[in-house]
């Protein structure tokens, strides 16, 4: 047995417990953070440098891996306005009805006048993004910042984006009535 596997056996439930309290009882999350912080202390095993407990130094991990779940929850549930924006590149197609290439227009122009509401930078991110289909690390290299950097900037934007969206599709209805 490594020293690796008797650090774990050793520190398996304390580690599960420490999990459990900042993640909460979904047992999904708990399992893939723990898989993800022990693939992570596997990996580095070699270049712990005892500056703390083994135990201090999974938490440490295991608290990034958190930090990282979350960061993904959020991007793949932030995906309202993903499609929308997807959908308005579609090129004026014949199979389109009179009346859809109507409603492509207004919608076009409604996200238009919402994209024009956000500030600059926010705008060119949501550009970069979905209109030229840049990757996160294509747009970092344009801005000279780092991809995760890139991807909070991106979650910010389409935050924006959906709060204006939603303002400006209350105040539409409010108007119609």
């Amino acid at each position: 047995m490594t020293n690796f596997e008797k650090v774990y056996k050793r520190l398996a439930l304390p580690l599960t417990k420490f999990v459990v309290k900042h993640i909460g009882g979904n047992e999904e999350a708990v399992d893939e953070v723990l898989s993800t912080t022990m693939t992570a202390a596997w990996k580095s095993w070699h270049s712990f440098e005892h500056k703390s407990s083994y135990f201090t130094w999974l938490c440490r991990i295991a608290l990034n891996k958190i930090a990282d779940y979350y960061r993904d929850q959020v991007n793949k549930n932030s995906g309202i306005i993903v499609p929308l924006f997807g959908n308005l590149n579609i090129p004026d197609d014949k199979s389109l009805s009179p009346e859809e290439k109507i409603s492509l227009q207004e919608l076009r122009k409604s996200v238009d006048n919402c994209l024009n509401l956000l500030p600059y930078e926010k705008r060119k991110l949501l550009w970069f993004r979905y209109w030229e289909d840049l990757s996160c690390d294509e747009i970092a290299s344009i801005l000279n910042i780092s991809e995760r950097a890139v991807e909070g900037k991106l979650y910010r934007a389409r935050h924006a984006f959906a709060k204006v969206w939603s303002k400006e599709l209350s105040e539409e209805k409010q108007s119609r009535h």
